[in-house]
C-alpha cells in the first residue's frame, strides 16, 4: 500500500521540468510542532526519548492540559495550514509566527475546522485500523475529544490567543533552548544545502534516492511513498512537492496535501560524511589509497605522528615525494 503522487504531462517532459515542482523548506515552526508531537507520544520516538524524559520534567500540570487540549494540530501530522500554506517566505521562528497570526487571521475558520476533521477521518477509517498492531503506531489511539473543534467554531479569536500563548510558554521554558543546544538550525540548513545541491547536478529521480528514505520511490514515472494506506494523488501544472526535513519525525514519513500542491516531511538521517559521499567521490578516494606508498604512510600515522622528514627517512624518500603522496 502506497500513497501514488502523479505528476502533470508537462511536469515530466524533461528533468528540468521535474525539478522545478520541488521546494525545500527551512521552518523552525514546523520543528516546534513536531517536537510538541513527540511530547504528546515519547514511546514512539526512541531517538528522542532522551530530551523528551528530559523535558517533561520541567512541564507542568497547564502545558499537559493544553498540550492535549491542540493535539489535534500535530498529533497525526501538521497541517500546512499552521504553516501559512507556504505563502510567506520567514526565516527565523519569531518570523513565522508573526506570519501565522496574521494568516489564521483572514483564514476563514471552517477551512481550518474541515481540514482537521479530513485528516482525524481518514486515519480514523483506513490508517490506524491497519496500523493497530504495527511498531511505528502500537499503543495509538486517536484522540476522540472534540473540544478544540467545538471552541472553533465559537470562538476561533479566544483558541487563537490560546494557541500563542502555548507557544510562547513552551518557546521560553523548552524549544528556544533546545534549538541552540542541539544546533537545529545548523542541521536543517545543511541537509537543505547538501540536498539541493545533489538535485542541481542529479535531478529529481535521484535526490529521491539519495535522501536516503526507504518508503520513498520513484515509479514509472510517479512518486510512490510507502504507507500503510492507499492514495492517489495527481499535482496540477502549477503544482509544488514541498520537502521539509525534520530532526523530530523519525520514526514517522508524513505527507499532507494543501491548495499548491503537497508536503512531505522527512527525518535527517544523522551519520558520518563518508555515508554521504556520492559514488563519484568514493571512487577518488579508493583510487588515493590504491597507492601503496600511501598505504605505508598511513600505517605508520596510524601508529605515531611523524614529520615529513621523519617519514622520508623510514620510506628511504625525499620529503618532496613524501610531501606529494600526501596531498591526497
Amino acid at each position: 500500500m502506497a500513497i501514488t503522487i502523479r505528476f502533470s504531462n508537462y511536469a515530466i517532459k524533461t528533468d528540468e521540468t521535474l525539478t522545478q515542482r520541488v521546494q525545500f523548506v527551512y521552518s523552525p515552526l514546523n520543528e516546534l510542532f513536531r517536537s510538541l508531537h513527540v511530547l504528546l507520544n515519547p514511546r514512539h520516538h526512541g531517538t528522542n526519548i532522551d530530551w523528551a524524559i528530559k523535558t517533561q520534567e520541567k512541564l507542568t500540570d497547564d502545558f499537559y492540559e493544553s498540550l492535549h487540549y491542540f493535539q489535534p494540530l500535530y498529533e497525526l501530522g501538521v497541517s500546512p495550514i499552521l504553516l501559512c500554506n507556504f505563502r510567506y517566505h520567514a526565516t527565523t521562528l519569531d518570523e513565522e509566527i508573526q506570519c501565522l497570526r496574521k494568516f489564521l487571521i483572514e483564514l476563514p475558520t471552517f477551512k481550518l475546522i474541515e481540514q482537521l476533521e479530513k485528516v482525524a477521518n481518514e486515519r480514523e477509517n483506513s490508517f490506524i485500523p491497519q496500523l493497530a498492531k504495527g511498531l511505528e503506531w502500537k499503543d495509538f489511539s486517536l484522540n476522540k475529544d472534540k473540544q478544540l473543534i467545538n471552541d472553533l467554531k465559537t470562538d476561533a479569536s479566544g483558541v487563537y490567543q490560546r494557541l500563542f500563548n502555548f507557544i510562547d510558554w513552551y518557546r521560553r521554558e523548552i524549544y528556544d533552548d533546545t534549538w541552540t543546544e542541539k544546533s537545529l538550525q545548523q542541521k536543517l540548513l545543511a541537509e537543505i544545502r547538501k540536498q539541493s545541491l545533489f538535485l542541481r547536478k542529479h535531478g529529481l529521480v535521484e535526490m529521491f534516492n539519495h535522501l536516503q528514505v526507504d518508503r520513498i520511490k520513484w515509479k514509472k514515472d510517479n512518486l510512490v511513498i510507502i504507507k500503510p494506506f492507499d492514495q492517489k494523488i495527481q499535482l496540477k501544472d502549477t503544482d509544488s512537492i514541498m520537502l521539509l526535513p525534520s530532526y523530530f519525525i523519525w520514526p514517522h514519513l508524513f505527507v499532507e496535501t494543501f491548495e499548491q500542491g503537497i508536503a512531505i516531511t522527512y527525518d535527517i538521517t544523522e551519520q558520518s560524511d563518508y555515508y554521504d559521499s556520492t559514488p563519484e567521490e568514493l571512487v577518488t578516494i579508493f583510487k588515493a589509497l590504491s597507492d601503496p606508498i600511501r598505504l605505508q604512510i598511513m600505517n605508520y600515522v596510524i601508529k605515531k605522528p611523524s614529520t615529513t622528514q621523519s617519514l622520508a627517512q623510514i620510506l628511504s624518500l625525499s620529503n618532496s615525494s613524501v610531501s606529494r603522496h600526501c596531498k591526497f
